[in-house]
């Protein structure tokens, strides 16, 4: 059997040297980062606006 080190770099060795396999990585990565920036940008919309108090009087208005 095997050890995981090896197995690790077998993979590693794999999508260096098939362009297909490599691409498809980029484009897994890419789209790990992308559902992340969303899921963020979701997160900070549903949270109140924060003003800092000096701020905040003429912003609001008062």
């Amino acid at each position: 059997m095997a050890s995981i080190w090896e197995q690790i770099v077998g993979l590693l060795n794999a999508i260096a040297t098939n362009p297909a396999y490599l691409l498809g990585f980029l484009a897994f990565v890419f789209l790990l980062i992308i559902l992340i920036v969303v899921q963020h940008i979701r997160k900070i919309r549903n949270e109140d606006i924060w003003v800092h108090q000096a701020w905040g009087a003429n912003w609001k208005g008062r």
